[in-house]
């Protein structure tokens, strides 16, 4: 851990996260791999996360970067460029990882040679567990037209690849929505994503988190509009692939927040599309994919859940 070259760096951003970070962190240093370097970066943090992870620069040797705010992915980045590491895993400073995460992985990376992999997770809140599958999309229109299906937490990259595809997005009016970007960029450079089917980390939902926010789904939207009518003039999506689309991120965003406004753009992008897309072929395969997506957690959830409840009491 305390070589200049690793072959993981793990990089986890953070921004007034002293409820959770301990945790996170203590995930990291109980990996049975011990080949890795922590990069925290304190993204302008005005509670005691400064405190905290000073603590553990001095009593474990992780590499502490403060900053002034600027976003979620200007955090990520000022880690991954200064990391040793050949691979790069992100790290949310809510979220944990299994103790043989890292060994999993080494192990998979020397068998397969892959630069991209995800996997698996639990999501976690106070009331439930649920398996979350990080499938890699099959294609970009895939990713595209149902949504981001990928976890940060749950992915690791070997560091070369920043250098082609580029680096995440620091605007930010991209925030929450910066690794979508990022994704949707590797799979249009033709980046394959490996997997491995295991859940080896817990997504926290039983703290405030930016998905619940309307803003964070009106990016969403945002985001889903410009690529579709990017890749719509490129021809990889066709016209009714792109109307159905924005009718479900927008039924979507009614969903999650059901406010007059938001049943105002939803009602008028029905006439804007013609309401013929709602029974169309894309929106039926978009839906079609998100209920497998769906299907698919539910049976794992069940089939897996005291396997799940034991790994959560773990962490938790």
């Amino acid at each position: 851990m305390y070589s200049s070259k690793v072959f993981f760096s793990i990089i986890i951003p953070c921004f007034n996260v002293e409820e959770t970070i301990n945790k996170t962190i203590n995930s990291v240093l109980n990996q049975d791999f011990v080949d890795y370097e922590i990069i925290a970066i304190n993204d302008g943090s005005n509670d005691k996360t400064s405190e905290i992870l000073n603590f553990f620069k001095f009593n474990n040797g992780i590499k502490v970067i403060t900053q002034n705010n600027k976003g979620l992915g200007a955090a990520r980045n000022t880690g991954i460029k200064m990391a040793n590491g050949e691979y790069i895993c992100l790290l949310d400073a809510d979220d944990l990882w299994v103790s043989n995460k890292l060994s999993l992985l080494y192990n998979y990376i020397e068998k397969y040679a892959s630069n991209i992999i995800s996997n698996d997770e639990i999501i976690y809140n106070q009331k439930s567990l649920f398996y979350l599958r990080n499938n890699p999309p099959h294609n970009l229109s895939n990713l595209l037209l149902v949504g981001n299906s990928l976890s940060p937490s749950a992915i690791t990259i070997k560091k070369n690849i920043f250098n082609e595809v580029g680096y995440f997005k620091e605007d930010k009016n991209f925030l929450g929505v910066e690794d979508w970007d990022f994704w949707i960029r590797v799979m249009h450079s033709n980046k394959r994503i490996a997997h491995i089917d295991l859940p080896l980390g817990v997504y926290r939902r039983d703290i405030q988190n930016m998905s619940k926010s309307n803003k964070f789904n009106q990016r969403i939207l945002k985001m889903y509009q410009y690529y579709s009518e990017y890749f719509y003039s490129m021809g990889v999506i066709s016209k009714s692939e792109m109307l159905s689309g924005e009718i479900f991120f927008n039924i979507v965003n009614y969903l999650n927040y059901p406010s007059q406004k938001n049943m105002y753009y939803l009602s008028n992008n029905v006439k804007k599309c013609r309401a013929r897309f709602l029974v169309s072929l894309s929106f039926i395969k978009i839906i079609l994919r998100l209920i497998i997506r769906k299907v698919q957690g539910i049976m794992l959830t069940l089939l897996k859940y005291k396997r799940l409840k034991c790994i959560a009491k773990e962490l938790l």
